[in-house]
């Protein structure tokens, strides 16, 4: 009886519909393909410098970073996504309209409050969907893996970058706000007209767990790549746009927007199938992982070599993008879940999104701002390419060397204790 009683409140939790989860990746992906993506673009234009613009992406993602781990406290307080989702991103919405405030835009000062504000109240929709993808993958036991919701996020992003490069050509930078708002009012409708209240019950259930659990070798040195890893591709993430629209010569917005399709376009079929390069190997993770450095180093060097009077060439460099970041992602999350302590996977990507997204990015486009700078300020953006390219590949590397230690540290352990078995077999009576 007691077993019934305790499985009938799960029973009756109403499911989440997994097409719900593929909506909010594609819609609140396109929202942000048309603020994110181009917010460094308004601030180029309103009079930001690139150092102001270093430091503003800085505090935006230390700021969304806090916000990731305050909103998902409250979400296990609460029990469910629904309410989080909705108010985070009612509020962070409305914050964002600031910035067209002319006073906002005179001050940096202003300007960085109404970022910080915006960011700390819209962090929710990347971490908390990813965890609640997984949570919902899990409980019904679906056929279907996580790339197969995570690619219409690349549907989204690429196909609005596309969309709101041309149509912020045609009605100016102003549109980047409408555009974004008229989006997410669609994300909106669907969190609350068709997903449900209750939060999966398993992952309140992973509050109980010490961090203590997370202090391995196995997890530090996966962090340690994480975060490498990110600052390498921080100058990519946050400073191509800007160096398509200051260092080449009358660069349209729509090319804007149609080097960001183009990555996301290649992005969908890596996350749809690179999962089969693991799926009877668990080892080649480690392998997607060290090519994703050498194809990373390969593309910040191909960008060294576009002519300043043709952008154009930057979409033939743009596909590498689908195996720097989709096959890392997709490889990330899988690695992530698996060194991830007993009933720490949910948290193990809220860690994840926030390493990356936020400390290595943060930290990165603090790194690069300075330094993409016109010499003599700084090094510019050809020189910070080949740096980059060179730092990754000596990355890649130390953390092969330390994958190499660690596995033969493993075996030695292991046959030291089948060494310390075979005297107990010896002197065993037989039957």
């Amino acid at each position: 009886m007691t077993a019934m009683t305790d499985a009938d409140p799960v029973d009756a939790r109403p499911h989440t519909p997994l097409w719900t989860l593929k909506a909010c990746q594609l819609l609140g992906s396109a929202a942000w393909a048309c603020f994110g993506r181009f917010i460094n673009v308004f601030w180029s234009d309103i009079g930001v410098t690139r150092t102001e613009v270093g430091i503003l992406s800085l505090s935006n993602l230390v700021a969304a970073f806090i916000g990731q781990l305050f909103w998902s406290m409250v979400t296990d307080r609460l029990g469910e996504y629904k309410r989080v989702l909705v108010g985070t991103s009612l509020a962070g919405t409305v914050i964002i309209f600031f910035n067209m405030v002319p006073a906002v835009q005179s001050s940096f000062w202003l300007l960085a409050a109404v970022s910080v504000s915006s960011s700390f109240f819209l962090s929710t929709g990347g971490p908390i969907i990813d965890a609640m993808c997984v949570s919902v993958l899990k409980e019904q036991e679906s056929e279907e893996q996580y790339g197969d919701q995570r690619l219409w996020c690349a549907v989204g992003w690429g196909g609005m970058s596309l969309i709101a490069g041309q149509l912020i050509d045609t009605f100016g930078i102003s549109f980047m706000f409408w555009g974004f708002a008229s989006i997410q009012s669609m994300y909106l409708s669907v969190c609350l007209f068709y997903m449900p209240m209750a939060k999966d019950r398993g992952q309140q259930n992973e509050q109980t767990v010490s961090l203590k659990q997370f202090l391995t070798f196995d997890v530090a040195w996966f962090f340690a790549n994480l975060f490498v890893y990110g600052l390498a591709m921080s100058v990519v993430e946050n400073f191509l746009l800007v160096f398509l629209n200051e260092d080449f010569d009358n660069t349209p917005k729509l090319l804007l927007g149609a080097s960001t399709a183009m990555m996301c376009f290649f992005e969908v079929p890596v996350f749809k199938y690179v999962e089969k390069v693991w799926a009877n190997n668990k080892d080649r993770l480690t392998s997607v992982l060290m090519a994703c450095k050498v194809v990373l180093a390969f593309r910040c060097i191909c960008y060294t070599l576009l002519p300043a009077s043709n952008p154009w060439l930057v979409l033939l460099i743009e596909p590498l993008h689908g195996f720097t970041f989709a096959a890392m992602w997709s490889a990330t999350v899988e690695y992530g879940q698996r060194i991830a302590p007993p009933g720490c996977v949910a948290r193990m990507q809220a860690l994840v999104n926030g390493l990356y997204s936020g400390v290595a990015m943060g930290l990165g486009t603090a790194m690069w701002g300075p330094l993409v700078m016109q010499p003599p300020k700084g090094s510019g953006f050809w020189n910070c390419f080949r740096l980059d390219a060179a730092a990754i590949v000596i990355w890649g590397i130390i953390w092969q060397m330390g994958l190499m230690i660690r596995r033969r540290s493993k075996a030695a352990r292991s046959a030291a204790m089948i060494t310390a078995e075979q005297p107990l077999a010896e002197i065993t009576p037989s039957a």
